[in-house]
């Protein structure tokens, strides 16, 4: 197992068992070795809303895979990176709020923003309205690659390992704070990230 800065992972279970399968899951995965597992139609219902497979094209110079995703008011995806993909959102419906290496946004319907490959990223509705986005995936696009840093539905994380991951962990666990007072959303964000 690598080992992790302890002072970017205050808030990490090292001996959980969920969060250590993560890390040797995310350790052992080799993009090259995987398969195309998205699919044109497919629907995926989360906690947070639905994404809809729009288009999926897989060729060795590269996938292309675009998604329309719906977040329900008040709900944040899980805080990742990719290793293998860039991604554009453009947003359709509503307002995004979005945090991208450890600054916050607010993009609007008809506004558009590029995610490098490898970059933190995170949607999240922060408003009374659906929002909708297309996303558009390019490069090696695997659901196996999404790298979990931190998640407000409680699903096992990945520790985080630089400075732009911690920032952003930070900034997370602040709007899911926000989220949990406004919203009623029972799950708190730890404590040890909100400190100053």
């Amino acid at each position: 197992m690598t080992k992790f800065n302890s002072e970017w992972n205050p808030h990490y279970d090292f001996e959980n068992p969920e969060n250590k399968r993560e890390i040797e899951a995310v350790e052992s995965y080799r993009i090259e070795d995987d398969s195309a597992d998205y699919e044109s139609g497919q629907d995926v219902d989360s906690p947070w809303g639905s994404n809809h497979v729009i288009e999926a094209r897989h060729s060795g110079g590269g996938d292309v895979c675009i998604k329309q995703i719906t977040v329900k008011p008040g709900y944040m995806l899980s805080l990742q990176r990719h290793r293998g993909r860039a991604e554009l959102w453009d947003v359709r419906d509503g307002i995004l709020t979005v945090i991208l290496n450890g600054a916050r946004y607010d993009v609007y319907a008809g506004g558009s923003l590029s995610l490098p490959q490898g970059s933190v990223h995170c949607m999240i509705n922060s408003s009374d309205e659906p929002v909708t986005v297309v996303e558009t995936q390019t490069g090696t696009c695997r659901e196996k690659d999404n790298i979990r840093l931190l998640d407000s539905n409680e699903r096992p994380t990945y520790p985080l390992t630089s400075e732009i991951e911690f920032q952003s962990a930070k900034l997370y666990a602040e709007i899911q704070a926000e989220h949990v007072d406004r919203y009623g959303f029972g799950v708190k964000p730890h404590s040890a990230l909100l400190k100053k």
